[in-house]
Parts: structure tokens; sequence; C-alpha cells
């Protein structure tokens, strides 16, 4: 049982350290949804986001497909970031109730 019990610590501190990196990569990537508004016969690309109750538009440039790419591409890493840390947190605790020996 002991070779079980290390192989499950040194998943737990993989899976702890594969936590912590996937909350600094997810802090770094933008919240939020583009927004694009017309004013002045222009088109401004906005960053949607919610704070609290409140929706709030960060100004983010013109309307260049280039910059919105871009927004965009670091906007779908944050969704895969966010899927990876929850499986992440998922098999923490399964791991974690593993090493207290209670059945699932």
């Amino acid at each position: 049982m002991s070779i079980i019990k290390g192989i499950l610590e040194e998943e737990l501190k993989r899976l702890e350290e594969l936590y912590v990196f996937y909350k600094d990569k997810l802090s770094e990537c933008p919240r939020g949804s583009i927004s694009v508004k017309d004013r002045g016969g222009k088109r401004y690309i906005y960053l949607a986001r919610r704070e609290g109750k409140k929706v709030v538009f960060d100004y983010v440039g013109k309307d260049i497909p280039k910059v919105k790419n871009a927004l965009n591409e670091r906007l779908s890493q944050r969704k895969e970031y966010h899927l990876k840390l929850r499986q992440v947190n998922a098999n923490l605790q399964e791991v974690k109730r593993s090493l207290r020996g209670k059945r699932t």
C-alpha cells in the first residue's frame, strides 16, 4: 500500500503545481467578451466584462481584424485554461479522497 500512497502523493504534488500554473495563466488573460460599437461612423472594439452587477466596457482600439483576432485568441485561451483548471481541481479532490482512504 505504501507504493500506491507514494504515487498518490506525487500525483497530488503535480496537480497542486498545475493548479497554481493555470491560476497564474488565467490571471494573465483578459476577462469578458468582445463588443464592437459604432461611434461617429467608426467602429471600435471594447472588452465587456462584469464587476459585481455592473457591466464594464474597456476600450481596446479601432475595429481592425488583426487586433480583434488577437483578442479573440486570448479569450479562447482563457476558456481553455479555465476548463483545464476545473479538470485539475476535480482530479485534486479525487486524489485527496484516495489519500484519506475514503471510497468513491
